[in-house]
């Protein structure tokens, strides 16, 4: 047992209280008014990061419980970036089954969901550690470069396109949805910001576009 108090300071040391046939941690917290800018927790913004986790992390289950709305909810998915795309296609019309790959690159590991739809709006999610970057980064230029070079290549190549035309990237994206994730050892890790909300890792979009590049090739 250990208990810190104002934004870390010990106050009570590490100790032993008993013996116990369980394992884990439990983490008991009150968020301090002075540090935090609001003590009042969404229920419903837990669930959909803790949803976003399990997602992430194959066969991780986790179960939230909120005493105060008294509701509970539990997650757990085998497949979760094939799952995830379904999930975020869900009220639309898909074009195709759900596309999945993941590889690693120079100690770089690369998660990739993809699916098209009937619609016209694009919608990337991606990842960084687990991370949610709504601003993007380094990760997703590299899969937009590589898919837009692939499908242009393949078109080319059988006849759908001249050869003096191509698709920009705004077409090939029309109807996407993409979830990519990666996880970037912490020698590695760059972000821009405070917030990590873009990944700014130069290494990551090469290492993206080359397995974007030979997964959707011979995908095609």
């Amino acid at each position: 047992y250990i208990r810190f108090s104002n934004g870390g300071h010990v106050e009570v040391p590490l100790k032993k209280i008993g013996t116990s046939t369980r394992t884990g941690t439990t983490v008991t917290f009150k968020p301090d008014k002075t540090i935090f800018e609001t003590t009042v927790f969404n229920y419903s913004t837990i669930c959909e990061r803790m949803q976003e986790c399990a997602f992430l992390i194959n066969g991780l289950t986790i179960e939230i419980v909120g005493e105060i709305e008294n509701r509970s909810e539990k997650y757990c998915y085998e497949n979760g970036i094939h799952a995830f795309c379904e999930y975020l296609n869900e009220g639309k019309t898909p074009l195709h089954k759900v596309l999945c790959f993941d590889a690693v690159k120079d100690k770089v590991n690369v998660s990739i969901g993809m699916q098209y739809t009937d619609g016209y709006s694009e919608n990337i999610v991606s990842f960084v550690n687990n991370v949610k970057t709504p601003d993007g980064g380094t990760h997703e230029v590299g899969f937009k470069t590589a898919i837009t070079k692939v499908l242009n290549d393949y078109a080319k190549t059988n006849g759908y396109l001249k050869k003096d035309k191509s698709f920009d990237g705004s077409d090939v994206r029309e109807g996407l949805t993409a979830i990519i994730s990666v996880q970037i050892p912490e020698d590695l890790l760059q972000f821009e910001g405070q917030t990590k909300a873009k990944l700014g890792t130069p290494v990551a979009r090469t290492i993206v576009e080359a397995i974007v590049t030979e997964k959707l090739k011979f995908f095609l």
